[in-house]
Parts: structure tokens; sequence; C-alpha cells
């Protein structure tokens, strides 16, 4: 099998800045504590699994059309990294070859690179994502240039893109995080938190080609389908909770918020952008599950973020998604020399 190295990035460097801790809570008492952390065993890991970015836009362009569907066409991601102490790394490699055929959907290239870290009650996410070449979903019905057996626009040069900052304030402080992944952590017993998330997003779509609606379902007396691309700026703090169980070697981990968020967004035409604003609601989403012992783990990890900006009749919405299954194995522990007891 061909591998192409599409994105070789720092994904993770989880620079994780410890609490005061006496030396007798190095190895955590189970008994006491709902968690126990393993940051001081040195830990490698890999995984797979795919990202995806879909987005449609909704307007009635005709009696028939009222929805046209942009997607990417996926590929795996494969994933290696290692952890240990205050110290985290992945790198992320793309395998050649689409899931989808590239006769219908096209090839689509991303990017996508972050970095968490914790202190104390504070979880924080930094992220950017970026994904090209977008196909336009059963253009056969308003484009006669199309045909079922070739149903898609593939010819746009669209592409998406996503910045965002998060942070997490957690107040149940033995709800870590890394017990919640799953990685450098477990919980041993059931703990449950609520947390406020501040969140400060900007995002949007951009066709390099043209218009990002095909003319042929242009409304004349509505100038916004005629754009070449939407834009917006969210700033916002979700309420949410979060909850981790477990029995015996079975981990189950769930965390949701929602909530107003503060607007700016803006549509292009002929190269001019036009600014509005507004309140709009969202919510934030993450599931993890698996198997988990102190020697080894898998788990699956699931993230969610929706997105959409609404232009009067004409809205955008877009879902962020990643699905993974990740397999882990801790080393015997290893305390740095200022921890270790003399």
């Amino acid at each position: 099998m061909k591998i192409n190295i599409l994105l070789v990035f720092i994904l993770l460097t989880n620079t994780v800045f410890s609490q005061k801790k006496t030396s007798n809570l190095l190895v955590e008492d189970t008994d006491s504590l709902p968690y126990t952390s393993y940051r001081y065993r040195p830990i490698l890991f890999a995984d797979i699994g795919f990202t995806a970015a879909p987005l449609d836009l909704k307007y009635s362009f005709s009696d028939e059309i009222k929805q046209i569907s942009y997607r990417h066409n996926n590929k795996m991601m494969l994933g290696i990294g290692a952890s240990h102490s205050w110290f985290a790394f992945r790198i992320g490699l793309a395998v050649v070859g689409n899931l989808k055929p590239v006769s219908k959907f096209g090839k689509s290239n991303y990017f996508d690179i972050g970095l968490r870290f914790s202190i104390k009650h504070f979880y924080s996410e930094i992220g950017f994502r970026y994904y090209t070449n977008y196909s336009i979903i059963d253009a056969y019905k308003w484009d006669t240039t199309f045909t079922k057996s070739i149903p898609n626009d593939t010819r746009q040069n669209i592409d998406v893109y996503n910045v965002a900052a998060k942070m997490w304030y957690i107040n149940n402080k033995h709800f870590k995080m890394d017990a919640f992944t799953g990685n450098r952590g477990v919980f041993n017993k059931s703990t449950f938190t609520w947390y406020l998330g501040g969140r400060l997003d900007s995002y949007g779509i951009n066709n390099k080609s043209g218009d990002l609606i095909s003319r042929n379902l242009q409304d004349t007396t509505n100038s916004k389908t005629a754009s070449t691309a939407f834009n917006a700026v969210e700033l916002g703090v979700l309420p949410g909770v979060g909850y981790a169980t477990r029995y015996k070697t079975f981990q189950f981990g769930i965390m949701a918020a929602i909530g107003p968020m503060v607007q700016l967004k803006s549509y292009t035409i002929n190269g001019s952008p036009n600014g509005l604003g507004g309140i709009v609601a969202r919510y934030d989403f993450k599931m993890t599950f698996g198997y988990n012992i102190p020697r080894c783990f898998v788990m699956f990890i699931i993230d969610v973020d929706t997105k959409s900006i609404n232009f009067d009749k004409l809205k955008y919405n877009q879902t962020f998604y990643s699905m993974k299954m990740q397999v882990g194995y801790r080393f015997n522990e290893k305390l740095p020399k200022k921890k270790r007891k003399k």
C-alpha cells in the first residue's frame, strides 16, 4: 500500500501543568480518588480513523431543489505518538487512496493541527482545520452537463477552514481529561461534573473558481445566492455536563454542552465582503469508550462540532466530526528525579 505523508504535524503537545502533589499520591490511591493517573508511565500509542466536514446550503432554489450539499472525499488517517510526564506528541499520516470514488467525489486534501493542555480546573484546545476540493453533490439535477453516472460537480475549487480556541472550566477537580480520553489515565468509578466551555471560532467556505451556487439556481431577488464566500467569527460560553463511568475493564465517558454565541458573519460578492451580526445557538459533544487496563488500552474517541450561518432565507450548515480508534501500551512508571523518594 502506497503511503503519502499529507499531514505531518504535532497534533498533540499535551504540556500539562500538574497540581501540587505530595509524594504519596505519585501512585494514586484508587480507594480515595475516582481516577488513576499514568502521566509518569512512558506511553506509546497508535490510532486509525478519519475526520470529515460535510456542509449544506439550504434555500428555496426551485420547487424541487431546497438544499445543495458539499462533500469532500474522505481518507483514512494513521497516527503514532508517545507521552511521559508533561510531554506528549502525535504524528498523523493520511493514507493515499480515497474512501469514495474519485470519478464522483474528486481528490480532496486536508490539514489538521492542534494543541491541548490543562492547568488545574481548566482544559484548553487550540486547533486549525483546512479542507480543499469539495464536490457539489447531485449537480445533474440542475446542470445538464452532468448525468446520473457522473452526478457531482468536482470542477470547483472550494475550500473550508476552521480556527478555534476553546477553554473549559471543569468544576470537579477529579474529572480529569487525561482519564476521560483514557490515554494518560483512567476513571475508577462514576464521576460527574458541570463545566463552562469558552469558545472563539472562525470558519467559512470559499470558492476560488467562482460562485458557490450554480448560476442555474441563483435567485436574482437575493444577491447572497451569488456569493463566492461565507465566513463567520463567534465568541461565547457554553454550559455543559460531563460524566464518566467504569465497569470492570470497560470505560465510557461523555461531555455535552449547549448555549448561545455572539456571531459576526459576512458574505462576499465580486470580491467585496458584507458584514452582519447576530446570536446563534451552538452545541459541543465528545464521547469516549473502550477497554482500558493499567498496561494497555483500546479507546474509541468521537468528537462533534457544529457550525451554521443564517442569511435571511439562506442557511449554511456544517459539522466537523472525527472518529478514531486508539491503541496504546504503558511501560513501567519512571519518575523524574525530583519526585523520587530518597
